[in-house]
């Protein structure tokens, strides 16, 4: 059953199906299920028993890669970033996770865009978490698997995607990397090594990335 919070976070996103809910006899119930959510009429009355964001949290909290089947609940959540809160911020993280882990490359880029588009102070309070998520090459560079690559420099069992290898989520949502960069010192010189890495293998960076590149070690694999 949902406490009152979820039920007024529901109330506020507002989601009603786009249905014809009238000429119904009194008493009868009818199940609606559309993009927007899951609901039950009933004299009239429209009930939301899970709406297109709770859906789309549901869906990627069981299978990272499918974030793009309720586009309303993840388009709804990336464009109301300023209403979220520590609780959004750790599901968030929790999908990245298990995106990562599943190496589904683009669930793990649609949840930085995410990530990125939420307040820094926010993601500050799990700072931990996201350095232990980010403190890696793996998961922020990528290599192009070109004939002439230098296979030894690189970590251990890198993902592949068709030509390439690593996540790449530098190139992909550079503007997180940036707001990382600003969290703290560690997180920032984690940004800057791997600013420097990516810029070596010539991976192309916006200038706001650029200017943290100095000389220095890699980050860990």
């Amino acid at each position: 059953m949902m406490d009152d919070n979820e039920a007024e976070k529901r109330r506020q996103r507002g989601f009603k199906p786009n249905v014809q809910m009238n000429g119904k006899r009194k008493g009868a119930r009818s199940f609606i299920m559309t993009p927007e959510g899951a609901f039950i009429q009933k004299d009239g009355k429209l009930h939301t028993l899970a709406d297109a964001v709770d859906l789309f949290c549901s869906e990627v909290a069981h299978d990272p890669a499918s974030w793009n089947a309720n586009m309303k609940g993840y388009q709804y959540l990336v464009s109301h970033t300023d209403t979220a809160d520590r609780e959004d911020v750790r599901r968030a993280l929790g999908w990245l996770e298990m995106a990562l882990a599943q190496r589904q490359r683009d669930a793990a880029v649609a949840a930085c865009k995410y990530l990125a588009a939420i307040p820094p102070m926010l993601l500050a309070a799990d700072y931990g978490r996201v350095m232990a998520i980010f403190n890696s090459r793996i998961v922020g560079m990528v290599w192009a698997l070109t004939p002439d690559l230098d296979m030894k420099p690189l970590p251990p069992r890198i993902p592949r995607f068709g030509q390439e290898a690593g996540f790449g989520l530098i190139r992909a949502v550079p503007e997180f990397y940036a707001m990382l960069a600003m969290l703290g010192p560690e997180m920032e010189e984690i940004v800057t090594q791997l600013v420097e890495e990516a810029l070596a293998y010539k991976v192309s960076l916006p200038p706001q990335l650029v200017s943290l590149a100095r000389s220095g070690p890699a980050a860990r694999g």
